[in-house]
């Protein structure tokens, strides 16, 4: 009987994956042209944008190196075997300076969208965000048709999420009936390991942020922080905190609005620090499920694809999940793998979430004292968490 439903097990998870690979490249292609264009507020803003986007880009990188190490101290994916396909994979090897730079852009677009070759659609992606927003008004009814195909794409992805319990169902009852229940212990180094690095990214490299770039007190961030963090980690949603984290920048924080309105929105959809983390871990844990072993070059690669991949993505729900699919395919690896986190994803993602919203806020306080608009006396005084605030 088991025997019989193994195949239809299969099947369902096999169209689960299916229906995730068919909307990442339409979806971050037309998202990031999306939002590209909209940055309008960038002239305006320049110099905020410019320092808010590296410290993006800065964070992002820490993260995912963060997640790599953590990896591969607690080592998740070992003492599990899903396949002997180690021997099988082609790992591609990470080339020069000169030809990794060049390797960021298409030469063919089209062609790049066909096998789903990720840092070519995110180039080519801005450079038609940036040519849309020199245009300026000629280019209002293009911005129009991408701002309507991302909301379709969001729409679509809206969809196939839909379908995630019976895809889950599916990948992990035949993983179960295939290995056993000897999968668990993995997944909750897995789990542990995602906790974990998450910590040590906060404690440690936004303290040192706040320290070192903002003049500011990271504990006394941190209580003021709470509150934004705790809706986060509850909702799996950074645009759901969104209005929270604008009450506490405003309110608590010190920060102008025409920052926060500017960087906040910003971060929401670019700042996913700990998604970055998420990357480092997953594709460690699928080369030693599967024993194949990465080296210090392919590993440089890992940190440089999913940092451009975590500050491009769009920003839906369990966007880790879609894109750590993309980026194990661009590497070469086995995508079973897949089928344990997803199970188990939403737990992970509370991580994931609380640290990209609280990433938000640290770089929007940053970016404020950096530019002198910081107001240190409310900071200072003004008002911290309190259990009547969350109830409100």
């Amino acid at each position: 009987m088991v025997a019989a439903m193994l195949p239809w097990f299969g099947f369902l998870g096999d169209l689960f994956l299916r229906l995730i690979r068919m909307v990442i490249v339409p979806l971050v292609f037309f998202s990031i042209i999306s939002g590209v264009s909209n940055l309008s507020d960038i002239k305006k803003l320049r110099s905020i944008g410019i320092k808010s986007l590296l410290l993006f880009f800065g964070t992002a990188f820490c993260a995912v190196t963060i997640g790599l190490i953590v990896a591969h101290v607690i080592q998740p994916g070992v003492g599990l075997t899903l396949g002997e396909v180690g021997g099988d994979v082609a790992i591609k090897e990470l080339p020069g300076i000169r030809e990794t730079i060049l390797n960021i852009f298409p030469k063919n677009p089209i062609e790049s969208m066909a096998q789903g070759e990720m840092l070519h659609i995110i180039s080519f992606s801005i450079f038609i965000g940036v040519a849309l927003l020199m245009l300026g008004e000629k280019a209002d009814k293009m911005s129009e048709l991408i701002d309507t195909a991302s909301e379709i794409m969001f729409k679509i992805t809206d969809i196939v999420i839909k379908t995630t319990p019976y895809g889950v169902f599916g990948l992990m009852a035949k993983a179960t009936t295939l290995f056993g229940i000897k999968i668990f212990g993995p997944i909750f180094k897995f789990i542990l390991a995602d906790y974990l690095a998450s910590f040590i990214h906060i404690a440690v490299i936004y303290s040192l942020v706040l320290l070192i770039f903002g003049k500011i007190n990271p504990i006394k961030f941190y209580k003021k922080a709470f509150q934004p963090w705790l809706v986060a980690f509850s909702t799996c949603s950074s645009m759901a905190t969104l209005p929270v984290t604008m009450r506490v920048a405003d309110e608590e924080m010190g920060i102008p609005k025409e920052n926060a309105s500017f960087v906040l929105p910003l971060g929401a959809t670019a700042n996913m620090n700990g998604t970055s983390i998420y990357f480092g871990i997953i594709v460690i844990f699928v080369s030693q499920i599967y024993g194949i072993p990465l080296d210090f070059k392919m590993q440089a690669m890992l940190v440089l694809q999913a940092t451009l991949l975590s500050v491009g993505c769009a920003a839906v729900p369990q966007v880790g999940l879609l894109i750590s699919i993309a980026l194990l395919t661009g590497m070469g690896l086995p995508l079973d793998g897949i089928a344990l986190v997803a199970g188990i994803y939403r737990i992970v993602d509370q991580a994931h979430t609380s640290t990209n919203a609280l990433g938000d806020l640290v770089v929007s306080t940053v970016v404020a004292s950096m530019e002198g608009d910081l107001d240190r006396d409310k900071f200072e005084n003004g008002g911290m968490f309190t259990s009547e605030k969350i109830a409100a």
